[in-house]
Order: C-alpha cells, then sequence, then structure tokens
C-alpha cells in the first residue's frame, strides 16, 4: 500500500470510528441539468433546471429521511451543482455525516461544497488533475450508491463498482449495491445496457425498478440489514 492510501485508509478508519458509522451510503448523478438543442438562455433552460433540482431533492431527501437515524455517513463527489451538492446538503439539514470525495481541480477551482465532515481530494496519480480521477476512491468507500441520472463521470464510478463486485463475490465478501433511480434518465436508466456479467449485476443491482426515495431507504435498510445495528 502506497504512503497516500495508507494515510486515506487511516483518515477514513479513524472518521467512522469517531462517528460510529458503519455504513457509507452514496450518490452519483449528474452535476448540470440542461434539455439538448435548446439555447442556454431560454426560459425553459432555466425551469428545467429547477425542475431537476427539486426532483433531485425530493429523491434524496426520501431517502434519508428513512435512512437518517442509523449509523450512516452519505458520500457524494461533494461539488456545488446538481446531486453532488444535493446529497451533501440534505444529509446536512438531517444530521448525518458527509463524505466528499472529488479531484485536485475542483478544489482548486472552489467548487467544493462546504462543511463537508471529510473532504478527500484526490491527486491525479499521472498528469494534470481531471474529473473522474476520484472515481476509483469514491467506488472504493461505498458499500451502496443510489444512482440518479448521470452521465460519463457517473458511468466510470458504476464500472469501477460492477469490476469490484466480481472480485468480491469471488471471495465472498459482501458486494457493494447499486440502485438506479428508474426513470431518471441517463446512467440510471441505461443500467441494462451496461456491459458487465450478468450475474454480478444481478446480485448487487435490485430486481424490482426502484422509482421513489422512499424505496430506496427501505431497499437499503432491508438489504443491509441496518435495523439491527
Amino acid at each position: 500500500m502506497s504512503e497516500i492510501s495508507s494515510e486515506l485508509d487511516d483518515r477514513v478508519r479513524e472518521f467512522k470510528k469517531q462517528h460510529g458509522i458503519h455504513h457509507i451510503i452514496a450518490f452519483s448523478g449528474g452535476a448540470d441539468a440542461e434539455l439538448p438543442g435548446v439555447a442556454g438562455d431560454d426560459p425553459l433552460q432555466k425551469l428545467y433546471g429547477q425542475f431537476v433540482s427539486s426532483y433531485e431533492q425530493q429523491l434524496v431527501g426520501q431517502t434519508l429521511d428513512i435512512l437518517r437515524h442509523y449509523r450512516i455517513a452519505v458520500l457524494s463527489g461533494g461539488t456545488k451543482y446538481g446531486v453532488p451538492k444535493t446529497a451533501i446538503l440534505a444529509a446536512q439539514q438531517r444530521n448525518i455525516k458527509t463524505i466528499g470525495v472529488f479531484p485536485k481541480i475542483a478544489e482548486e477551482g472552489g467548487k467544493v461544497v462546504d462543511g463537508i465532515d471529510l473532504p478527500i481530494c484526490v491527486e491525479p496519480r499521472y498528469g494534470q488533475s481531471r474529473w473522474g480521477d476520484e472515481a476509483s476512491v469514491f467506488a472504493k468507500l461505498l458499500d451502496a450508491v443510489i444512482v440518479i441520472a448521470g452521465k460519463a463521470g457517473t458511468l466510470i464510478e458504476i464500472a469501477h463498482i460492477l469490476k469490484m463486485n466480481e472480485v468480491l463475490k469471488k471471495t465472498g465478501v459482501t458486494l457493494k449495491l447499486i440502485l438506479p433511480m428508474h426513470g431518471t434518465g441517463g446512467v440510471a436508466d441505461g443500467m441494462p445496457f451496461i456491459w458487465g456479467k450478468q450475474q454480478i449485476k444481478n446480485a448487487c443491482i435490485p430486481s424490482k425498478p426502484i422509482e421513489t426515495g422512499s424505496q430506496a431507504g427501505r431497499y437499503l435498510d432491508e438489504s443491509l440489514g441496518l435495523f439491527n445495528l
């Protein structure tokens, strides 16, 4: 293990111990919302952005209203846009500990949400910092991820998790759960078409569509045995 990896491992372990955290629940999804083919200054774009933001807040809020009394922390990209921001703010409003994993370029650009309990800035292993550098760390930290829409960045994270689950299954370790929010578009609705071993997908993705945050919360409650902790 490298010195950097060892230091991060120690930080995460101490954070979980200090706050009595048993599970890390992640939210992954788009950081922007735009209608294709509509001009950026068209009022319709603003209305669409407001609708998407309200919908994301509802989904995340419903989920955390069910999980708020369990020993969890909420993980997201921690940036000031879209699902990453919504997840952090919703958790803070419910006094749930937060973890943000983001690339150096986000920190340098002042794009990280304030007040994250465990901010993790991922340095590039090669070349300049780029969006996506953080994906592998994000995937390793979580026990389950709720996917709301999402584009390339979300796809990278889900691919990491699916690949990791192949090894976890072989070694008898609990798989990382992936909960796509049905009807939100993007990666979430494209999950059946993401290439991967079908037996792995069957084992870590719900067999029935998850359409509301309340359904997501109840599924995680039962699947992770949160009520027993």
